[in-house]
């Protein structure tokens, strides 16, 4: 009697697992779709923007913004490939991407499968794809060199943005995380513990790739991030061997907060466009 219960419980919880398994993608990404009759205005304050299409590896039409700045400058990086986090779209964005294009910065920004008007559905492990197409673009089209490409990501978007760096395998100006997790893993581990690490399609261990980064490396983060710790950043600096490496942090910020708002966000972004990121400047 006793084995049968056992057994009744592994059947339960591999049941469980495979929904969750089958789920798993919409409990990470929550997409909003385009609003209905939307025009994008053709500037801001800072850029012009032209809206373009992308085509991914598996023929996915990816929706995506290039933001030209109006700002004349002699940057070392020229561009920022902008992966966004996992909900909305790239029209919740805009404000973020006017103050990057302030210091002088192009930006590509787009939106992944399944958000906005990109076609399909958002999938953890197809979303590196969406980013390939994004950093094709900047380096086949724009005829951008790879060592003039910001790669940033925000919240999720920090794990897209460290999978890019090692699975391109160029050189790029930085990689900027802002608010990011140590991996997909640890923060799942931290909402569902145990199973949660145990049914993920793609961990993004982001700490991972760190351990064996050089590179010019910034990290944004705040220690009130009700999501995602602060640790989580503290972590990624110390595993990173890089002489090149900053770590800029906010005392009173929520994880969606407009941080744009903030002035030292503006100066950040301004001395990651020069490369000067002397942390006696924050």
């Amino acid at each position: 009697m006793k084995l049968k219960r056992i057994g009744t419980i592994v059947v339960i919880l591999a049941i469980f697992l495979l929904i969750a398994y089958s789920f798993q993608d919409k409990l990470i990404f929550h997409p909003r779709p385009w609003p209905e009759n939307f025009s994008l205005p053709e500037q801001l304050e800072n850029c012009s923007l032209k809206e373009i299409t992308l085509t991914t590896e598996d023929e996915i039409k990816i929706n995506a913004l290039y933001a030209k700045s109006k700002i004349s400058a002699s940057n070392t990086a020229k561009v920022v490939l902008f992966n966004h986090g996992n909900a909305g779209n790239l029209l919740g964005r805009l404000e973020k991407l006017d103050v990057i294009c302030k210091t002088g910065l192009d930006v590509l920004l787009y939106d992944y499968r399944g958000f906005g008007k990109s076609q399909g559905s958002a999938k953890a492990d197809k979303v590196i794809k969406d980013a390939y197409a994004g950093l094709d673009f900047l380096l086949k089209q724009k005829g951008f060199k790879s060592q003039e490409i910001i790669l940033y990501g925000e919240s999720l978007g920090t794990g897209v943005a460290a999978k890019l760096l090692q699975a391109s395998k160029k050189d790029f100006a930085a990689l900027v995380l802002e608010s990011g997790f140590a991996s997909l893993s640890a923060q799942a581990g931290r909402t569902l513990p145990v199973i949660g690490p145990l049914i993920l399609k793609e961990t993004f261990p982001t700490i991972d790739i760190l351990k064996n980064y050089k590179g010019s490396l910034v990290l944004i983060h705040s220690k009130k991030d009700e999501i995602i710790p602060f640790s989580d950043s503290e972590k990624l600096y110390q595993v990173c061997p890089s002489n090149d490496k900053s770590f800029f942090n906010f005392q009173e910020a929520g994880h969606n907060s407009p941080v744009w708002e903030k002035r030292i966000y503006s100066k950040i972004w301004k001395m990651i466009s020069r490369g000067n990121l002397n942390q006696n400047d924050n």
